[in-house]
């Protein structure tokens, strides 16, 4: 019998080595997605409305929305257990950028911090703490959530292509060119609705490596069709 190619050796290695890794990795997180969110968009589904923090109104721009870990099976586990409560002293010098970039929007008050606080905690304990294996803490989730809003201006990606936040119905292919123009690896995306029932675009999902970095391939985009949107929708204004 004739002895396999040393090429055929190494993919068949390759493949048994992935499909391992497949079966090992299908219930634990493998990667996770930032979204990046449009404040205009919140603040026009708000239904008891909204407080924008001043330098998003003096600069308008993406906010984090989250950062949430995934498993091979496409699904985004939440709640999971941690022998790590939040503690916002890990991250104190980190705050005021979070301030800026991961603001809560919902009022009474833009000019505390404490409903920031408050969105901090509940991200936290809904999401990083299944991505503890991921990122290695609570101090390096948040820094590499804001890494990775630092390394994508998706506002002047969108400009660039002649997409700004001005009530306009844009073709959801509109989008996805302007992005992967800019970093190459195809976005997701979810809407909600406008107090007139119109779809609009609501977050802009990438995935990135856990240092914060870079943006990387996604494996995949959530399972769940909650936000999904169709094929042209909204990009309301800051009001």
């Amino acid at each position: 019998m004739k002895s396999p190619s040393p090429i055929f050796s190494l993919i068949l290695c390759a493949l048994i080595s992935l499909s391992t890794t497949i079966l090992t990795a299908q219930g634990n997180p493998v990667s996770f997605y930032i979204a990046y969110q449009w404040p205009g968009s919140y603040c026009a589904a708000a239904k008891q409305g909204c407080c924008y923090p001043r330098s998003i109104r003096k600069h308008p721009s993406f906010t984090i929305g989250g950062i949430w870990a995934y498993t091979f099976s496409g699904d985004m586990p939440t709640y999971c257990k941690s022998k790590t409560p939040f503690s916002l002293s890990k991250i104190s010098n980190l705050t005021r950028n979070l301030e800026r970039n991961w603001p809560s929007l919902s009022c009474p008050s833009h000019t505390s911090s404490t409903s920031s606080v408050k969105l901090w905690l509940q991200e936290w304990e809904k999401y990083e703490t299944c991505a503890e294996s991921l990122f290695g803490g609570q101090y390096q989730y948040f820094h590499a959530a804001l890494n990775l809003r630092k390394r994508v201006g998706m506002l002047q990606m969108l400009s660039n292509a002649d997409i700004h936040p001005n009530g306009s119905f844009y073709n959801v292919t509109a989008f996805s060119s302007a992005i992967q123009k800019a970093t190459i690896y195809l976005p997701g995306f979810t809407c909600n609705k406008d107090k007139s029932g119109n779809k609009q675009l609501y977050q802009i999902i990438l995935c990135g490596d856990t240092a914060g970095t870079k943006i990387t391939d996604c494996l995949g985009f959530p399972r769940s069709n909650t936000g999904q949107c169709p094929q042209r929708f909204k990009f309301p204004p800051l009001k």
